[in-house]
């Protein structure tokens, strides 16, 4: 695949737009705090979550039988719009955020992974803003006097750009050959299931440093440089080679991560895993790949789901075993899926 302008300016324009929308969601959410109480804040938090990844894989096969994706990344913008002029309530903002949140991940997510033509290096470089929005969404929010109507004209900003740029359908049969049905299923739950875990450890990960906001922002850009980053080694050098390298180099630096330096650089070679399981599963799905990125937003929530309940991952004892538990599951699903599928 030739990283061409036209694939360059398409990538670059949803990855922003991907910023701005979970800039604009984490800043509604967090706008709420000592406005409302702090268990119902928790409860939006909840709410907010499940439907922006629960969601993602109904209207991700929605979007395969309408082909069109742009659309759907659009109309999630637009109820963004809708649920920040719903301030007033809270519970309904966040629900009709959610939704939105949604459907433009579905949208945008598949215009990667369909722009990649099978490759990882475009689907790391939609994903990886996302990290950064989020962090700035969140700062945004404790910034004195801030209004979230304002928010509203960065939803219209990036409306306004999917409109000027037009993606391009090319679909692609990625098959070696027709794996069976039990080896398929299995490599399909394997994937999803080191999804899970990426989650768990990265959003459940004590950062030490979390006090100081020059490191935490290092902490957040390692974990979007990592899912950028991914996507290219893994093209050069083998989706297999790079996700089990980075897993392991993880697992030392995250558990003795009380030196905040060593915690950045083990999260970045985490997070290399990120576009290269997105991307294995959309190409086991090519024709369903809205479908196949919901699979990997829902797996994200059900690793959420311990955090929600204030398990720390860098506190338990298993720690070790949960991290190289990854690395087997990681490394069992793409030793197969290479063998059975076309290198792109």
């Amino acid at each position: 695949m030739i990283f061409n302008e036209r694939k360059a300016l398409l990538i670059g324009t949803y990855g922003l737009i991907h910023a701005i929308v979970d800039l604009c969601c984490a800043a509604m959410l967090f706008s709420f705090l000592g406005k409302v109480e702090i268990m119902f804040l928790l409860q939006l938090a909840i709410i907010y979550n499940s439907l922006a990844f629960g969601l993602q894989f109904v209207f991700g096969f929605a979007a395969d039988k309408f082909k069109r994706y742009d659309g759907f990344a659009i109309f999630g913008c637009l109820l963004l719009i809708l649920g920040i002029f719903l301030y007033k309530s809270p519970l309904a903002a966040m629900i009709v955020m959610g939704v939105g949140n949604a459907l433009f991940h579905v949208g945008g997510g598949v215009i990667a992974l369909e722009a990649g033509n099978g490759r990882a290096k475009l689907s790391g470089l939609f994903v990886a803003p996302g990290a950064v929005g989020l962090f700035l969404g969140t700062l945004l929010s404790s910034v004195k006097g801030f209004n979230t109507i304002w928010l509203s004209f960065l939803p219209l900003i990036g409306i306004a750009l999917m409109l000027f740029i037009t993606p391009r359908n090319e679909v692609q049969k990625i098959y070696k050959n027709e794996a069976k049905t039990p080896v398929y299923i299995a490599i399909v739950l394997l994937i999803l299931i080191s999804i899970c875990i990426r989650s768990f450890v990265g959003l459940g990960y004590d950062f030490a440093a979390k006090n100081s906001m020059p490191m935490l922002f290092t902490f957040v850009f390692a974990i979007a440089l990592g899912k950028a980053v991914g996507g290219f080694l893994a093209d050069k050098f083998g989706m297999y080679n790079v996700a089990v390298i980075g897993l392991l180099l993880s697992i030392p630096l995250l558990k003795y991560g009380f030196v905040p330096q060593l915690a950045i650089l083990g999260m970045f070679f985490f997070n290399l895993t990120m576009p290269i399981t997105m991307t294995a599963l959309a190409n086991m799905m090519p024709k369903f790949k809205g479908f196949s990125f919901g699979l990997t937003t829902l797996a994200l929530l059900i690793g959420y789901l311990p955090v929600i309940a204030e398990y720390k991952v860098s506190q338990s004892m298993l720690f070790f075993e949960i991290l190289f538990a990854s690395v087997i599951v990681t490394a069992i699903s793409l030793k197969l899926y290479e063998k059975l599928f076309h290198r792109p």
